[in-house]
């Protein structure tokens, strides 16, 4: 796996203004820039937080999802998601 990857990218999300225009205009775009394995990818697209957090992902950094709203999730189904009480539609 490549958590070390997708720790990178959230962090790039939070700290390069020029990416995070990139991530909002085409995120499956954006994400093509790391090394990403395909079961990652796909848990970022679902916007399973519950998976990425259980591949190891820092939270802090997984909570950018919900900051942007990236793949459909946001503030309010964030920590429903990553405690596993609502799963990705």
């Amino acid at each position: 796996m490549s958590i070390y990857s997708i720790n990178k990218m959230f962090y790039t999300l939070e700290n390069d203004a020029d990416f995070r225009q990139r991530m909002l205009a085409d995120p499956t775009k954006a994400l093509g820039e790391y090394s990403i394995t395909a079961p990652e990818m796909d848990a970022l697209t679902r916007g399973d937080v519950e998976k990425l957090f259980q591949m190891g992902v820092h939270p802090f950094l997984l909570n950018s999802m919900s900051r942007h709203q990236l793949f459909g999730v946001n503030r309010g189904n964030y920590l429903p998601r990553i405690r596993g009480e609502e799963k990705p539609g």
